[in-house]
């Protein structure tokens, strides 16, 4: 480099780019490094005076790099500038690769000679690996085969994997109770359903502001004697709030028991947005529970005699079309049984009408009491029910109607000061090859009727 170059460099372009965000390079005709500005002393961890005359080979990761470049660009046998985008993996002075995004190319004088090669470099490591983890965020979010809690898992991953945190947790918070609803650690030494303290987490600092938060370094900082510190020895963190429809839920934050870089803002940005998609997924689980419930709640209520709150005659018109194809396919056995208060008319005519709603509501509580599990109840019509005994006997269900009409019979209503006793009268009857819903109900009833024939407060079987 000639002396006027020298001069040049040394007396112009410390002032033309001392205060550019972007790391400037500049070399002699030999490649060898003469200039740096203090954004690429920063960028590469080392000043002018530890390089200047070094061979620019020292910034980059790759030997094929540096003599890519030097061939496509940084020579003397071409006076065409080239300032188009590329980009390299270099190396800082303690060996950390980054990925650079480059314009560079040689500088020539008035001769359309080359002088000097300049080059202007921005580290787009970050920018790079957000852009992969949106993608990644991408093809989690919008796979259908995955359910909620593996798409949860995997963002944790993620997000574990992208910070270079091991840790990674989807916490619940209800005043100064933080409960892990979900974890990634290494040893597994967090699980879901575990509690905290909100206080002696760093996600206390994120309630506090609404706004995610981060620690790269916590024994430097101002927060060395925070309890999460002290209890667990987290050195690094960084989480943000979780909203649904509005309203706080919890954090999703990762964190390490090793000092890490410090965070950027696309770390921030990030977080936030794994954040947010986390929201608006236990939001839509929370409207899908909302909905399944709701769905339930019209079912139970289509299917429910609201006084009894036993099953109504149109759930037990298809129960016993079930009931009898599967006797038919498989040979069991089943009873049905119809049950009937006695003088039930009386009653209401003598107590009131609310005594003869008390008696049937009093029934199906004895009901779900009594019953087996496979049992089952329902109100046919008035003080009439009707009872399907699967997989049971006429001898089995002998032994389990008796003791319906006994615990009827032993049971006081108490209506306006008054005790009133009432008794129930039972028909039953067995499944038959060939039956039909109508001939076996039939047969029951005929049953029934001669359980009032023969004086009521009993079972007879046809």
């Amino acid at each position: 480099m000639n002396q006027s170059n020298d001069q040049y460099i040394t007396a112009i372009l410390p002032s033309l780019f001392r205060h550019l965000d972007t790391a400037v390079v500049i070399a002699d005709t030999d490649r060898r490094i003469q200039f740096f500005n203090p954004q690429a002393e920063a960028l590469f961890g080392c000043s002018l005076a530890d390089v200047k005359g070094a061979s620019t080979r020292i910034l980059y990761a790759e030997q094929e790099d540096f003599t890519a470049t030097g061939k496509d660009r940084f020579n003397t046998h071409s006076v065409q500038t080239y300032y188009d985008v590329y980009v390299v993996r270099y190396k800082t002075a303690d060996g950390h690769v980054f990925l650079g995004e480059t314009h560079g190319g040689p500088v020539c004088n008035e001769q359309q000679v080359v002088t000097m090669y300049v080059a202007f470099i921005q580290d787009i490591s970050t920018r790079v690996e957000v852009e992969s983890a949106l993608n990644q965020l991408h093809s989690i979010t919008s796979a259908r085969n995955l359910d909620f809690c593996r798409r949860v898992e995997r963002i944790l991953s993620l997000g574990c994997k992208h910070f270079n945190l091991p840790i990674g947790i989807l916490s619940q918070i209800n005043g100064q109770r933080y409960t892990i609803k979900y974890a990634q650690h290494p040893d597994n030494a967090l699980q879901s359903g575990q509690v905290f303290d909100l206080k002696e987490t760093y996600c206390y600092h994120v309630y506090e502001t609404n706004e995610a938060q981060g620690f790269h370094h916590v024994s430097q900082s101002d927060i060395k004697t925070h309890p999460c510190y002290e209890h667990f020895g987290l050195e690094a963190y960084i989480g943000a709030p979780i909203f649904i429809d509005g309203e706080r839920y919890g954090t999703l934050n990762f964190s390490s028991p090793e000092p890490t870089r410090p965070f950027v803002s696309q770390d921030y940005e990030l977080v936030r947005l794994f954040a947010e998609w986390v929201g608006h997924e236990l939001a839509r689980l929370r409207d899908w529970e909302a909905l399944e419930q709701a769905q339930q709640l019209l079912e139970i209520q289509a299917n429910t005699d609201s006084l009894t709150q036993l099953y109504n005659r149109h759930y037990l018109s298809n129960a016993l079309v079930q009931e009898l194809a599967r006797c038919k396919r498989y040979n069991n056995p089943l009873t049905l049984a119809i049950v009937d208060f006695d003088n039930f008319k009386r009653l209401n005519d003598t107590y009131g009408h609310r005594a003869g709603d008390i008696a049937l509501q009093r029934f199906g509580n004895i009901v779900r009491e009594e019953s087996r599990t496979n049992d089952i109840y329902g109100r046919w019509g008035g003080e009439e029910f009707l009872c399907l005994l699967p997989e049971t006997d006429l001898s089995g269900a002998e032994v389990v109607l008796k003791r319906l009409v006994e615990r009827v019979h032993s049971e006081e209503i108490h209506v306006d000061g008054q005790t009133i006793r009432c008794t129930i009268s039972i028909g039953y009857t067995g499944f038959s090859a060939g039956d039909t819903q109508d001939s076996i109900i039939q047969r029951a009833d005929t049953a029934l009727y001669l359980a009032k024939e023969n004086g009521r407060n009993r079972i007879e079987k046809q």
